[in-house]
């Protein structure tokens, strides 16, 4: 049933539900200004063509809803389109408060609020004309379309852009209640019947919500582009309706998967495109094909799952088997990605929940890995752990810090690029998901690959005294490393500064230089004459982390060092453990800054060392056509 419909009659029958399988509200500032730039452009009286609309309509006994009228109201699922509709929702309301402060408009407010915002069902209960997915349900109707909103903040990425959308129309409004003044209610009635009455949708409904794939492969989005991640369920959901088989469930199970993907995105603050795309490709280099180069995106996968393989073209049975394990095996996935990126969250690792220590512990590996920002080459590696390991906490926690001592050294300290050693780390997730590696053969040979690209000779020479390599200030592993060693100084305690809020700040704000960039005082030049100066300022011996650095710039050492207890920061009374050790010293020259040095390489050697032995040159173990 294909038909053009108004907002007004679009609304005249239904109310809408926005399915739990289907992404949070996406749009920004962008989109919402070029929705309101198609509205001002529209001459009065002319309609405007705003997109498609595609329709479920529900069965059984949730299939209608009444008011306290006694009107009755068809329930849809929407399927696509939610953003628009979500937006135009967000508009009208805000239109709603504006005529609701308007006297004379007092009717059309009360109008527009039981038409499009929310009326009274028969128990006296809020009946809500548009119900978003699980996650933003509540949120969207006590906050954003509240009139006094609830106290909740937003949690997830879509609560603050529903927030956001929310103020941006109320801004608009306000700009124009300012520039029309005496003629601003007219303007309201104007705007209120562009929407309702000359705004226009394609309305498609659909009989089975797996229909909604063939939709897809012949309709064009409109608003924000389709997210690979969205283009592949679309493709799962139109290849069920295409299985030459009796009845089954596949539309069902794909759309619980990518309800449980969504949610977990969107509670780990992984809403861009960017996270979405990772997620299918960690997925897909896991359990399909390990080499980087093969895959193309939402095209790897219906090429895979094709109806014209030659294997599935009498065999749909297998092709509906595959499709199933694909779907099951990433939302699996999902939960293990997420963990891997948001290991602080409160439900991270949730299934070693009755091991609190090792849990303890592998939240605290998995963040030092993600501090280091070099995630991507040990996702296929960490999910497969998982799902093939889902109780064995312990080796996981093996596991993830060796990832991070690979990424520190040949990632951080010796400057590798990113791609460097993937293919291969690519190959033992995939052997590992695969089961033709356990992790009793997989951990050596990721020790052997570390030790290939960073040896004990090279590693240890980073830290050798080199004139050519002095400037550790402008490493960009500087504050991870510096981050650590307060860590080492604080004896299993947390470091009084968060590394949220250190990674926030500018590098100058968040390192000293005991031996000032600038020194003008006797003291310093004193100490340090030009060559020595020049060769140890950005030295690592020299560097330390700090929170007050603007206050101690360029003094001599004894006001840096300061006594405990006085007012003015200081090392001795700071609450950074490597501030304080700084403290110990009457003095400080080259001899203590080489005392320093030395005590840090020393813990360094230490903290970053494995053993084993390098294996062979990696590239030469790369299958042919990477």
């Amino acid at each position: 049933m294909n038909n053009v419909f108004t907002i007004e009659k679009l609304f005249a029958d239904r109310v809408f539900a926005v399915p739990d399988y289907q992404r949070g509200y996406a749009w920004e500032e962008q989109q919402l200004t070029e929705f309101v730039e198609d509205l001002e452009s529209l001459p009065p009286g002319k309609d405007h063509y705003t997109g498609t609309l595609v329709l479920h309509d529900r069965r059984g006994e949730d299939a209608t809803c009444i008011d306290e009228a006694g009107e009755r109201y068809t329930v849809s699922d929407v399927v696509d389109g939610q953003q628009r509709l979500t937006t135009i929702v967000l508009l009208l309301d805000a239109v709603r408060r504006e005529m609701a402060g308007i006297v004379s408009m007092a009717k059309l407010a009360e109008g527009l609020s039981n038409r499009y915002v929310r009326a009274t069902d028969q128990a006296g209960l809020p009946l809500y004309k548009l119900v978003l997915n699980r996650d933003c349900r509540d949120y969207f109707a006590q906050t954003v379309l509240g009139d006094r909103p609830s106290p909740d903040g937003a949690s997830i990425q879509s609560h603050r852009r529903l927030s956001g959308a929310r103020k941006f129309f109320a801004d608009y409004l306000a700009t124009q209640r300012e520039a029309l003044r005496d003629g601003y209610a007219e303007w309201l009635k104007s705007l209120r019947t562009k929407v309702v009455q000359h705004l226009k949708v394609t309305l498609y409904t659909v009989e089975d919500q797996a229909e909604v794939g063939v939709i897809f492969e012949v309709l064009n989005n409109r608003g924000k582009p389709l997210s690979e991640l969205e283009k592949v369920k679309n493709y799962l959901l139109y290849l069920s309706t295409k299985l030459d088989l009796p009845k089954h469930t596949l539309g069902e199970e794909v759309n619980r998967a990518w309800t449980h993907v969504f949610e977990r995105l969107m509670r780990a603050g992984m809403t861009s495109a960017d996270a979405e795309d990772q997620l299918l490709r960690s997925h897909w280099l896991m359990a399909y094909d390990h080499r980087p180069k093969h895959w193309e995106g939402s095209r790897s996968v219906k090429a895979r799952f094709s109806l014209k393989r030659e294997e599935y073209q009498s065999e749909h049975k297998a092709l509906l088997a595959d499709l199933i394990n694909y779907a099951r095996t990433l939302e699996q996935a999902s939960l293990a990605f997420c963990d891997v990126h948001r290991p602080e969250a409160t439900d991270a690792f949730a299934a070693w929940e009755t091991e609190p220590v090792v849990r303890k512990q592998v939240v605290a590996a998995s963040e030092k890995l993600r501090r280091i920002k070099v995630v991507a080459p040990f996702l296929p590696l960490l999910v497969a752990a998982r799902l093939q390991y889902p109780t064995d906490a312990a080796r996981y926690l093996e596991l993830v810090r060796l990832c991070e001592v690979f990424a520190f050294r040949v990632y951080r300290l010796h400057g590798y690029r990113a791609n460097a050693g993937q293919s291969s780390l690519f190959k033992h997730g995939n052997r590992l998901y695969g089961k033709e590696m356990d992790l009793d053969k997989v951990l050596p040979h990721l020790r052997g690959l570390l030790l290939w690209y960073s040896s004990p000779e090279y590693f240890r020479s980073e830290f050798e005294p080199d004139e050519k390599k002095s400037d550790w200030y402008d490493w960009y592993g500087i504050r991870y490393f510096l981050y650590e060693y307060e860590e080492h100084l604080c004896k299993g305690e947390a470091p009084r500064l968060a590394w949220d809020v250190l990674d926030r700040l500018d590098l100058e704000r968040t390192i000293e230089h005991v031996l000032p960039q600038t020194p003008t005082d006797a003291y310093w030049t004193g100490r340090f004459d030009a060559v020595a100066r020049q060769r140890w300022t950005h030295d690592v011996g020299n560097l330390c982390l700090t929170a007050h650095n603007a206050s101690l710039s360029n003094k001599p050492f004894p006001q840096k060092k300061g006594a405990p207890g006085q007012p003015k920061p200081c090392y001795a009374n700071s609450n950074l453990a490597s501030e304080r050790a700084l403290a110990a010293n009457a003095d400080w020259g080259v001899a203590e800054l080489l005392a320093r040095r030395e005590a840090i390489v020393e813990w360094a050697l230490e903290r970053w060392h494995v053993e084993g032995a390098a294996e062979a040159d990696p590239q030469e173990d790369d299958d042919a056509g990477e």
